[in-house]
């Protein structure tokens, strides 16, 4: 697939955001006059479940990355349990919910895993594959979890964030290698090495380090990434900007230390906002002359927004704006995030999704319409 020439739909602040850089403090919380479930987003029929559920509008499609994807039947791979997926749809109206009617499929015709794996991670999980295990654990594997997906016109390519993970049936939940970013040019995906020297060289964070993939939104040529830094029962989110020119070099990455301060070091970064559970989205909506970020409660089901004038703050307090639906086995709803490249009326109207389990490796994609109310009004 070739995806040249793309496009991304920027909200140009303008004389609002001039008038902005005034302002000290964060924004007053905008009203929302009403959020409308919208059902379902519609999916190829083999697919049982996936989660991650970034997007962005490339070409003139909204592309998706989804992480574990879980299928009815086996695809050409004899598998139907994988650690990524992709889908999209060329329809940008969703006033009557969302079809992903393109997915990135096999030669069976089956939805199939599409970020490149290195020669050897592939080994590593061709040895440890349970039907046919020839080193243990068996069932270890790797897995290589898309997340946000950043347009990058000006250099006719996508930039495509991602975290890998170890796992394996010996071990309570996974461990993170780190996180790092693919380039998706030509129609080809590489993983470029940006920490040589490193035991993952093809990863801009690893181990402990807090990753810096979970969120994102672009100011012009600057791209500002978000990451979580875990604490009881939140996700402190901090803020990196970077050039998308360099993104792939990490020295030229600076981490928003508060109080209008920037740093070298990612050990200085601060607290922005408390975001939310498996990312936070962020956007500029032109209808308000703001940054809204909208994300998942940590172990709850709710789901918030709050607003800033600057892509790193001050940001305004949290407030709840939907309770999710009950999901299987009690388990908390997760992963909310706006789709902006959907919305009409200037940004009046946005659409957001969350996840909600519906059984064992089952999920589904719950739509929701949130209309804002006039700016200025009180909340």
């Amino acid at each position: 697939m070739l995806f040249s020439n793309l496009i991304l739909r920027l909200g140009v602040c303008g004389l609002v955001c001039l008038a902005a850089s005034a302002q000290t403090g964060p924004p007053p919380i905008p009203p929302i006059d009403s959020v409308t479930p919208m059902g379902i987003v519609t999916q190829d029929p083999l697919v049982q479940g996936r989660d991650g559920t970034y997007s962005a509008l490339m070409n003139g499609k909204s592309i998706w990355m989804f992480n574990d994807t879980a299928l009815t039947q086996n695809n050409a791979s004899g598998t139907n349990f994988f650690s990524n997926s992709m889908a999209w749809t060329t329809n940008l109206n969703a006033a009557n919910g969302i079809d992903l009617s393109g997915n990135y499929v096999d030669s069976s015709g089956a939805p199939a895993e599409f970020m490149p794996f290195l020669p050897w991670e592939s080994a590593y999980n061709a040895a440890h594959n349970s039907n046919n295990c020839t080193a243990a654990p068996c069932g270890a594997n790797i897995a290589i979890w898309p997340g946000p997906i950043v347009p990058d016109p000006a250099r006719n390519r996508a930039l495509i964030f991602f975290g890998e993970i170890w796992r394996s049936p010996t071990y309570s939940g996974w461990i993170s290698m780190g996180e790092g970013v693919a380039i998706w040019q030509n129609g080809t995906i590489t993983r470029p090495v940006v920490t040589p020297g490193t035991p993952y060289p093809t990863l801009l964070f690893q181990g402990s380090q807090v990753g810096f993939t979970s969120g994102w939104v672009v100011s012009g040529q600057t791209l500002y990434m978000y990451g979580n830094q875990s604490g009881f029962l939140s996700e402190n989110t901090q803020v990196a900007k970077v050039s998308l020119a360099d993104v792939t070099t990490l020295s030229a990455w600076t981490y928003y230390a508060g109080n209008g301060t920037w740093s070298s070091s990612a050990s200085n970064a601060a607290t922005v906002f408390n975001g939310g559970a498996a990312g936070s989205s962020i956007f500029y909506d032109s209808y308000l002359g703001m940054y809204v970020a909208i994300y998942s409660g940590v172990l709850n089901s709710n789901l918030y927004y709050c607003v800033s004038y600057q892509p790193y703050g001050p940001w305004s307090a949290a407030t709840q704006f939907y309770t999710g639906l009950a999901a299987y086995e009690n388990n908390a709803d997760y992963a909310a995030l706006a789709h902006p490249e959907f919305a009409s009326g200037n940004g009046q109207t946005e659409y957001v999704t969350y996840v909600q389990d519906t059984g064992f490796l089952a999920q589904q994609l719950q739509l929701l319409q949130v209309v804002f109310g006039a700016p200025g009004q009180s909340h």
